[in-house]
Formats: C-alpha cells, structure tokens, sequence
C-alpha cells in the first residue's frame, strides 16, 4: 500500500514552546528544521513542499507530482505547454528513468507562522526533545556539508528610549479574536496600525516598542512633551522618559542666631551676617546639635530679595560623634512689607510662614565613613524664621 503524507504528519514534527508565556505550541519540523504554529492542515502542505522530506519518500512525491499534473499548465507563447522547470529531474544516460519528483517551491527562511498565518522570522533555534531524548531531526548543513551554525538567541533592542510598557497596556493595546472558526489559537490586532499577530504578551509588547502609532501615544505621556515650548518631533529628547525625582522630609534643622550684621552696600547688593549660636537637628538617620561657628551671609538684591549663603556644623549624637558641613544656598522672597517685619526679630514671630518663601538647597559633607551616605545626597528645604531663631525642613531628593 503506498504511503500518505497523513501518515508522517504527527511523525514528521516536535512539539515544544518557544516561550514560557505562549499559550499555544509550536511545532519543528525533522527533516528542514523549519518552526511554524502547530496546525494539522498547514503541517501537511508543508510536508507536500519540503524537499528532504520528499526525497527520503518518494512515493509521497510521486503523489504529489500526481496531482499537480491534474491542473492544466498554462499555455505558452506559441500556445504550448509550459516548459519543463529546471527542477525535473532529467532523465538517466543508461536507460532507466528516475522517478519524476514535482517541483518544489523553495522553502522560506527559519521562522514561525503564526495564528493568523503571518511568517514571523525567529532569532533562536530550539533543541526539542522527545520524552526525554534528543529528537531525530537531520541538522543544518552548511555550504561545504558541514552542520551549520546554531543561531543565538538575540533579544530584540528596543527602537527608542521610551519606557518598558506595562501590562495592561499591552492588553488595551490589541482586540482579540478568532481568524478562523476552526482556530484553536486567538489572534491579536493592534488598534494603533491594525497589524494583526498571534496572541503573545511578549511579541505583543515588542510590536507597541516599534508601532508608530503608539509611540505617538506613548510621547504624549512625556511631562517634558507636554510643556509649553517642546522640542522638535525628530529630537531625541522628545522620546526620553526620565524618572521623576521624589522628595522625602529627610531631617530638621533649628539654628539659634545672633542679631544681624549690616556690612553695608557691595556691588552685588546689601550685605550682612548672621552667626550661629548653637541649635540642633534630628531625622531619619541620626540627631545631634549645631557647634556654634556657623555663619550665614546674606545679599539683598532688593527689598523683595535676599540671597542666603550659610555654612554650618553639624555634630552626631554618638558617643564618639561626627562631624558633618551642611552647605545652604537659597532665596528668602516676599512683598516689602512682608521683608521688613522679617528684619525686627520680634515681628517676625507674629508673620505666618505662607507670607513669604525661603527656599534652598543643602548638600552635606563629612569624612567620617559612618556617614557617607551623606555625600552624594541633595536636598531642598522650606524654611521659616522665628525671631532669633531658623528652621528648615530638609528633603531629599530620591
């Protein structure tokens, strides 16, 4: 009884997932080595186009040159036939005939097909094994008969700098349904291009990370895109999402002061200086008190205006405690007469914080190795200033 290709079909191919989140299995075929979605129907018309399959059976290609000869050729310029393709096989010198094999369409590159019957290259080569031992697949062979090189699995770059795209993103991103009534597996098309793919969360992801249309989205979700001026479209920068920063009330600092010090007019503006008596401060990683040798200079540009500039110093609560250098550099802002109350340390007790803004910036620094964390920290700070005394709240920056 001669053979069918129905026979090989669940022969001819290994099962395996190419990935650990796919859903549906792919099948590899023995003889070509080529992966396609697992589909009865499409593995036969492939056994019917593959050409180590064919020569290792050829009564299956006897079979199928059978029925290729059922459809008419189309007739030739003089109203011929058409000729022979070159693929026959030319009779033999010595008389005997070789068996005709049909002509064999060449075989498309290594890939995977996909629910919806689209050809999607892969970049890796699996090693499908059958219950537990190697399978029987022939390897590659290379120009000269040699195996060829196995394929590495490469994992595709992303073509911009826009952020990993969350789950349900990618969910939203794509409609889900069936392309054919008697498909086990879903299909998925993006509603940004209508590019239709097999269900695959990865494959899926990657796709959005190269979809125009989504990037558009996706740039829109930039705070930096949104401002009032942006830049150009085709500009780097407009595709960069950078981490917000966060601020954390990391520690209080309360400075005692003396009276103020009019130095007098400079070309930069008023000057005068405030010395530190003492005071202390407690956060989230230590608390100790300020030695009194601090020193805050401070410019009026005008009368709503005064730049700060203080160094102080810090001292741990250790038994055996640290020193730390807390550098602040800011601007006390508000309306005239809000600035001139500030002046009288009295008044100043009497205006509420909201009045006026005394915003800065500190960076600490310290050699003892206890703390140096401290180093590479910033922080802003909201301050206050009550009679003979200055608070700060310090935040840093994460």
């Amino acid at each position: 009884m001669p053979r069918r290709v129905d026979d090989d079909v669940h022969a001819a191919f290994v099962e395996f997932r190419a990935g650990q989140d796919d859903k549906c299995l792919s099948v590899q075929c023995m003889y070509c080595q080529q992966v396609r979605a697992k589909n009865t129907t499409r593995q036969k018309q492939h056994l019917l186009q593959c050409a180590p399959y064919l020569q290792a059976h050829p009564d299956v290609a006897l079979q199928a040159s059978a029925a290729s000869a059922t459809v008419a050729p189309a007739p030739g310029p003089q109203g011929h036939g058409a000729p022979a393709p070159p693929s026959a096989a030319p009779a033999a010198h010595d008389g005997s005939h070789q068996p005709h094999v049909a002509p064999v369409p060449a075989v498309p590159p290594y890939g995977h097909e996909d629910a919806a019957g689209e050809h999607t290259n892969l970049s890796f080569m699996p090693n499908p094994r059958i219950n537990g031992s190697p399978s029987h697949a022939r390897p590659s062979l290379g120009a000269e008969g040699t195996p060829a090189t196995k394929k590495q699995k490469t994992k595709p770059s992303p073509a911009s700098n826009l952020p990993e795209i969350p789950l349900r993103d990618v969910h939203a991103a794509f409609v889900e349904f069936r392309a054919k009534e008697d498909d086990k597996c879903l299909s998925a098309r993006c509603i940004y291009c209508s590019q239709v793919r097999a269900k695959n969360t990865s494959r899926q992801r990657e796709h959005l990370m190269t979809c125009p249309g989504y990037q558009a989205v996706l740039k829109d979700k930039i705070p930096a895109n949104n401002l009032r001026h942006q830049f150009d479209e085709d500009d780097v920068a407009s595709s960069l999402a950078l981490p917000a920063p966060a601020l954390d009330l990391d520690f209080r600092m309360s400075i005692r002061v003396k009276p103020k010090l009019n130095v007098g007019a400079s070309p930069a503006g008023r000057q005068s200086w405030i010395s530190c008596v003492g005071g202390q401060w407690a956060g989230t990683w230590g608390k100790g008190v300020l030695l009194p040798s601090g020193q805050d200079t401070q410019t009026t540009i005008k009368d709503t205006a005064t730049r700060i500039d203080a160094r102080y110093l810090m001292q741990t609560s250790d038994e055996h405690p640290a020193l730390i250098i807390c550098k602040i550099t800011g601007w006390l802002t508000g309306e005239r007469d809000v600035m001139e109350r500030l002046q009288d340390p009295v008044a100043a007790d009497n205006v509420a914080a909201h009045r006026y803004r005394l915003r800065v910036t500190m960076e600490l620094e310290t050699g003892d190795e206890r703390y140096q964390e401290v180093n590479t920290g910033i922080w802003v700070g909201s301050g206050c200033r009550r009679g003979a005394e200055i608070v700060y709240d310090a935040y840093r920056i994460g």
